[in-house]
């Protein structure tokens, strides 16, 4: 979402995609891992994963909000996040997993989440981008012969029928 807004959302923090191991890179250039299995001798690199990750998606969310502004938006219709994110806590709850309750990390998670899907929600409605179901065309469009909508012979035999 944000690598669509650029150069016009600018942030220092990145995002780096490598399927199941995906990392993060701070604004002073460290870079932590976004995935576990984490013990405690790592649980500070991924807590501090965790926290820039939640900071990015504030980015973001004022980002939006600006957009909306720009767009003539009302000021209460502009996107907001439902769960508040003010540093390392997602409304409330910490996103760090050292020294924290199972309850309260998985609550924040819950959380971000759904922040996610909302700034998610926002990008579709804002920009052109289209989901891949929408660009696979309907069966109408597919022509009968020789597709799986191809009507077939009723008994077992003509099947194999030339």
């Amino acid at each position: 979402m944000c690598q669509y807004f650029r150069p016009r959302f600018q942030s220092r923090i990145k995002i780096i995609p490598m399927g199941s191991y995906p990392r993060i890179v701070d604004s002073n250039n460290n870079t932590y891992d976004l995935f576990g299995p984490v013990n405690l001798f790592w649980s500070t690199r991924y807590d501090k994963a965790m926290t820039t990750y939640v900071t990015y998606l504030k980015e973001f969310a004022e980002f939006a909000y600006s957009k909306d502004q720009e767009n003539n938006i009302p000021p209460e219709k502009c996107f907001k996040l439902p769960y508040k994110i003010d540093g390392d806590k997602v409304e409330s709850y910490s996103i760090t997993q050292s020294f924290n309750k199972p309850e309260t990390w998985t609550k924040a998670l819950k959380y971000t989440l759904c922040n996610l899907k909302w700034a998610l929600y926002w990008f579709v409605g804002n920009t052109n981008f289209q989901p891949l179901s929408a660009m696979v065309s309907s069966h109408a469009e597919v022509p009968a012969g020789g597709s799986l909508y191809a009507k077939r012979g009723t008994d077992s035999k003509s099947m194999f029928r030339r």
